[in-house]
């Protein structure tokens, strides 16, 4: 009696084994490997700003969407690599999504950079992060992604930077003489005017304003100014100058970003698309706290339009420059510079 219950209990879990097996194999392949929980870890450096914080509401989102099968955590300070790193972790499988910085990969993204080219981005933040957008729909940036075996994961920027301290600029003669916190191509353009530019390191800004060894500062508006208190030493805001902003945003693995299923892919691109104003509600929340309190201690001065353009007059031997760089690297410079200018003029007309 009891070995045939034995038996007959052997032969029902048996059954129950054969049904399940039979079911599983049914399910798509998609259907099985979505029920796993797949964690991804995301290279930062310093700590958490403007730049990144919407990433922490994007990581939470993708794990709500999916039920907790998609845990992605950020990692700040550089401990998974240091920042100039971040493509060869990438590459490597170190880690599976990280920020990523043109001025600090130099020479590991090189069409990337269009974006940086001085006077080029658009003055509104939103806009800057949508013409990333743009540029990532051209095969070449693409291209330039694979070669570290990377993806488009997140488009994003950093603010227009502007001039602040104790001269005002209303014409482009005003630059003739003054001594500018600035670096890079901007500073070239800038010389041209009769600026003359001077490296400072951020933390030092605050005194060498104080003690009128620099003239100006080009930081990132408005936090910039705000996080190193450029205001409390200055007289003046010039706007708009927009000399340009740093080339930023973020990256994944290509194996990585192709071993997820389909409907988190799907949940991901929907902010994908939103990035540009997700990221612009974020800077305005800097926005919104600084500027009343610049307006207590600056004057906001005009920089018209017709002044500017002569400034970005000059530019444009700056991107002739950059594409023959790139061209001497076997790259479409000028095919991808006449590309980010056509978009940019269907963005914001010009």
């Amino acid at each position: 009696m009891g070995k045939a219950l034995f038996n007959k209990r052997y032969v029902v879990i048996l059954f129950s084994l054969i049904i399940m097996v039979g079911f599983l194999y049914t399910l798509p392949p998609q259907a099985i490997s979505a029920e796993k929980v797949i964690k991804w870890n995301f290279s930062l450096w310093g700590g958490k700003r403007a730049w990144s914080a919407p990433l922490h509401d994007w990581a939470a989102d993708m794990e709500k969407k999916t039920n907790g099968r998609w845990q992605i955590k950020l990692h700040y300070g550089g401990v998974l690599a240091p920042p100039k790193e971040n493509y060869d972790g990438i590459r490597a499988g170190m880690f599976e999504a990280a920020g990523i910085c043109a001025a600090y990969t130099p020479g590991k993204n090189p069409l990337h950079t269009v974006s940086e080219l001085p006077f080029i981005a658009p003055n509104e933040n939103k806009d800057i992060i949508q013409m990333m957008v743009e540029l990532w729909k051209h095969p070449a940036l693409k291209k330039e992604l694979l070669k570290w075996n990377a993806v488009p994961l997140l488009p994003s920027a950093l603010c227009q930077y502007h001039l602040m301290g104790n001269a005002p600029v209303r014409t482009v003669e005003d630059l003739k003489g003054k001594r500018i916190r600035i670096g890079g191509e901007i500073a070239k353009v800038l010389k041209e005017f009769g600026a003359v530019p001077t490296l400072v390191p951020a933390p030092e800004v605050y005194e060498a304003v104080s003690r009128g060894t620099i003239d100006l500062v080009g930081f990132p508006w408005t936090y910039g100014y705000g996080s190193f208190k450029t205001y409390e030493v200055s007289k003046y805001i010039s706007l708009p100058m927009s000399l340009g902003t740093m080339s930023c945003f973020y990256i994944a693995n290509r194996d990585a970003w192709n071993a997820l299923p389909d409907e988190f892919k799907k949940y991901h691109m929907e902010w994908y698309y939103r990035s540009p104003e997700i990221w612009h509600a974020e800077f305005k929340k800097a926005d919104d706290k600084w500027i009343p309190i610049f307006k207590k201690h600056l004057e906001f001065v005009d920089f018209p339009k017709s002044e500017r353009d002569k400034i970005v007059a000059k530019a444009e031997a700056v991107y002739e420059r950059w594409v023959k760089r790139m061209e001497k690297q076997g790259l479409p410079g000028r095919d991808v510079l006449n590309y980010y200018l056509e978009k940019r003029k269907n963005l914001i007309g010009y």
